[in-house]
């Protein structure tokens, strides 16, 4: 059986070596499970493969850690990979300052994009088909800026989560009249994971009675400091309805872009990041590039992910057709199949068997990522400092939760919270952290099943607890084991469905006898029959007779009921297990 298996490999298993890519016959033999159980779970993840068809490390470690086999982390995955472009002082130039513009729904983002593009889009009347490309570009003294017109914060993380740093300067809207919401402090969380400089613009300052002075207080609490009161933020009251401020707004972005000193080599090939990727009817595909690096000529051979294709036709920030792309531009093209995916990064090339030999490479190697090849200011990982994202389940264990965890420091690596809210883990969450190379820790809070699975396919640990001194001794353990590069899905114990009883009219609960190891309130469980998993997710409760409790142990009974699930047989084997670094 397949559990067997499982708890024969955990008990004598080293941690293997795998390659950037590999084909589910190699990882069968690597792993000794056989090339028919890779297939299946391959198939329950989404993927269909057969014993020739090769997938990446990232699904290959999913795959090794579910059946108990430890993955070591790739010391080097760039030997394959496209250099960084050249700046050579003779040839470099100052290329336009890519902004974000994020905040509150409610506070003005999409009024104050508008105004910026209906006072300041040049050879354009209106901004209709820029706004239709995802981006466009304003001239503000006769400098250029570049605007990301995304959906929200959350759009702005997963591109980097997927190795893209594509925004220069983040622009955070705050209303006078609301103040600091708490999609505010989310927002502030991804700028500063993001490492890239801010800029505060405080809308609706012509709403009667506001208090500025307030709101700056209330900003400083979150660690964003105003340059008014000592900080090195740049504060810039506007009305977006009314269009003012918009000309102070533009002075401030590019006095950042020149302290930043943006550079690119426009003499190198385009090298840069998808925006969008959509299939049209009438067109076909069509992809939102932004370069930021070297110039995309009409013409030239695109690849990005596992696109590929001849540049047909290209419209730029402005809405015109265009036979060039400059650094720090953004633009529409047609001609690459399949549509590529936001946040792939693409390299042009002027010959085709250039582009080809690079797509071959690709599909032997893992994805290309923007810090092989682009200036990136992403964190990564540091000795020194250890990245959490907390959430609780109520306002009041969330401030003594904190000041424990920050207070902690293990073998002189310092604890950063990087982000916290109240509720559960959702996969938001889980986008933050893979961005910024955070664990998750749920005291008393839940993990939603989407962000479970996401954080699973992306090797993110999600911890909870109920319990103090538990956190602390995990964490504890957890930061001590740095280093060590292992990720892997640890099992505490296996049990039998005796019996299942209705609980309500729509829930239902499993009554199992545990036959190894321990059932744990805080750790997550497979459903399994006949070998197949039914449920993967966290438990919703776990009792004894009648009484919750946090474990049960070998020999013994309980009842448990789950999240989302209520599908229960007798003879279903509950796997109960953690994710761990070891």
């Amino acid at each position: 059986m397949v559990n067997e298996k499982i708890e024969k490999i955990e008990s004598t298993a080293q941690a293997v070596n795998l390659p950037p890519v590999i084909t589910v016959g190699d990882l069968s033999q690597i792993i000794d499970i056989s090339p028919s159980e890779i297939i299946k779970e391959l198939m329950r993840r989404g993927v269909m493969a057969n014993i020739n068809e090769t997938i990446n490390f990232e699904m290959a470690a999913i795959i090794s850690t579910t059946f108990g086999v430890p993955v070591l982390k790739p010391k080097d995955n760039q030997s394959d990979s496209i250099a960084k472009p050249t700046l050579s002082d003779s040839e470099v130039v100052v290329r336009p300052p890519i902004v974000t513009i994020l905040g509150h729904v409610d506070h003005g983002k999409t009024t104050l994009l508008d105004s910026i593009r209906g006072t300041k889009v040049v050879d354009s009347e209106h901004g209709g088909i820029t706004q239709g490309i995802g981006a466009y570009q304003v001239s503000h003294n006769n400098n250029l800026i570049t605007f990301i017109d995304t959906p929200g914060h959350e759009a702005f993380t997963n591109m980097r989560a997927r190795g893209a740093q594509v925004t220069d300067i983040a622009v955070l809207v705050v209303a006078a009249d609301d103040g600091v919401m708490p999609q505010t402090v989310e927002a502030i969380n991804h700028i500063k994971a993001a490492d890239v400089p801010m800029i505060i613009a405080i809308n609706k300052v012509d709403v009667p009675g506001v208090d500025i002075n307030r709101l700056k207080g209330q900003l400083v609490e979150h660690e964003v400091i105003p340059e008014e009161l000592g900080g090195d933020i740049l504060c810039v009251n506007v009305s977006a309805i009314k269009k003012e401020g918009i000309d102070d707004l533009l002075e401030s972005i590019s006095l950042v872009a020149e302290i930043s000193e943006l550079k690119s080599n426009p003499n190198d090939l385009g090298v840069g990041v998808i925006l969008e990727g959509q299939t049209d009817k009438l067109k076909g595909n069509l992809a939102t590039i932004l370069v930021q690096n070297g110039k995309v000529f009409l013409g030239n051979y695109l690849v990005a992910g596992g696109s590929s294709g001849r540049i047909k036709s290209m419209i730029d920030g402005f809405g015109n057709p265009v036979e060039f792309i400059e650094p720090g531009a953004p633009a529409q093209i047609l001609g690459i199949n399949p549509a590529p995916k936001p946040g792939d990064i693409f390299k042009v090339f002027e010959k085709e068997k250039d582009s080809k030999q690079l797509l071959g490479k690709k599909k032997k190697n893992q994805p290309l990522n923007s810090n092989n090849f682009l200036s990136s200011n992403m964190n990564s990982d540091s000795s020194e400092t250890f990245n959490l994202i907390v959430k609780t389940g109520s306002q009041g264990t969330m401030e003594p939760v904190k000041k424990v965890l920050e207070n902690m420091a293990i073998d002189k690596k310092n604890i950063k919270i990087i982000h916290s809210d109240i509720g559960s883990v959702n996969e938001s969450d889980i986008m933050l952290a893979t961005a910024s190379f955070s664990t998750v820790v749920a005291f008393q809070s839940d993990v939603e099943p989407g962000a479970l699975k996401q954080a699973q396919a992306n090797n993110i640990l999600v911890k909870r607890y109920d319990i103090v001194y538990e956190m602390i001794e995990e964490i504890e353990e957890i930061v001590s084991k740095l280093g060590e590069d292992i990720v892997v899905e640890s099992k505490l114990g296996e049990a039998t469905i005796l019996e299942v009883f209705e609980i309500d009219k729509k829930g239902k609960a499993a009554g199992f006898r545990v036959n190894s190891g321990v059932i744990r309130r805080n750790g997550y469980m497979k459903i399994l029959r006949d070998d197949k998993e039914l449920f993967n997710g966290q438990v919703g409760s776990l009792r004894h007779f009648k009484e919750n409790v946090r474990e049960i142990r070998n020999g013994m009974e309980g009842g448990v009921t789950l999240e989302n699930f209520k599908d229960f047989q007798e003879n279903d084997v509950i796997y109960c297990y953690e994710l761990k670094r070891s």
